[in-house]
């Protein structure tokens, strides 16, 4: 199979899926999505890469689109798609994960536990929100976010409506969630591939920080998820459609409740998840995408 790994840079990732499909027999290509564009037209549409044609020079397409280039990399996803590419998640679907509170929408629909979360769009909604949701101490977070980034810990009500009030000032989409407090500094990352949890860790806050993100210095362990945990991440990502992800989860007094499913999992480096499991996770999203486009 000819399979192309288009990305925005996850350099760890990237180079481990392409050394999973040489090993598999297939070759391989790391597809940089700003070095993409496209001729759409009903008569000889293409997808350009460095100016080279590549609209039939693949039989997979594995998207690895992380922000801040979320709606060019859909963009290019969608042209693949367009052209009857196979591609190991469909662009819809990614941006419904990338869209905190659409997921959670999703979630809800299908009864899927999660925090208690709000969105408000007037500044006078701000107030009542933050109170329908738990009250202090609460989580603000960015719509779009990822390792972490664009999450905040608001101590009091006060702080809360400040930084809503502050982000709607930039015209930056926030949501708040209730803070689970008996899990503050830990998750778990469940690493979901064609509807099978291939591989999970817990993750530690190392300082204190409520955030138990990697790539914020954090620590991880291999772990077994129970028999509860493993149908939560199973019924998150199908209530979103999507074949690959990474099921962020925290333990709270009510049990397993997501707090975001992840469209561009990490999986590579020191303390990620094939270090601490031993699992190889890039081999198991190869062969599924292998399988999967030998069904067309």
């Amino acid at each position: 199979m000819r399979i192309g790994i288009l990305t925005t840079g996850n350099e760890e990732e990237d180079n481990r899926l392409f050394e999973a499909a040489e090993e598999r027999g297939h070759s391989a290509e790391i597809l940089f999505l700003s070095q993409c564009s496209l001729h759409v037209c009903m008569d000889a549409p293409d997808i350009y890469y460095d100016e080279r044609p590549i609209g039939d020079a693949f039989d997979i397409i594995l998207p690895r689109i992380d922000t801040p280039h979320t709606q060019y990399g859909f963009t290019i996803l969608r042209q693949f798609q367009s052209m009857h590419v196979y591609t190991s998640d469909r662009a819809f679907v990614l941006e419904v994960g990338r869209d905190k509170m659409r997921c959670m929408q999703r979630l809800l629909k299908k009864e899927v536990p999660f925090p208690s979360t709000g969105i408000a769009y007037a500044k006078k909604d701000f107030d009542t929100m933050v109170e329908r949701v738990g009250g202090a101490p609460i989580i603000v977070k960015l719509v779009e976010g990822t390792e972490g980034i664009g999450v905040f810990l608001a101590r009091d009500a006060k702080e809360a409506v400040y930084l809503l009030k502050t982000f709607k000032q930039l015209s930056t989409p926030l949501i708040v969630q209730k803070f689970i407090e008996e899990s503050s500094g830990s998750d778990i990352r469940a690493f979901v591939v064609g509807g099978k949890v291939v591989a999970s860790m817990e993750r530690n806050s190392n300082d204190g920080d409520f955030r138990a993100n990697i790539a914020l210095g954090g620590h991880s362990k291999a772990l077994t998820l129970s028999a509860e945990e493993e149908q939560v991440a199973l019924d998150a990502v199908k209530a979103i459609g999507i074949n690959i992800a990474g099921v962020d989860l925290i333990r709270s007094n009510k049990g397993p409740l997501v707090i975001e499913i992840n469209v561009a999992p990490n999986f590579g480096g020191t303390w990620g998840l094939e270090d601490v499991s031993g699992v190889d996770v890039a081999g198991a999203i190869i062969e599924y995408a292998v399988s999967e486009q030998a069904k067309m």
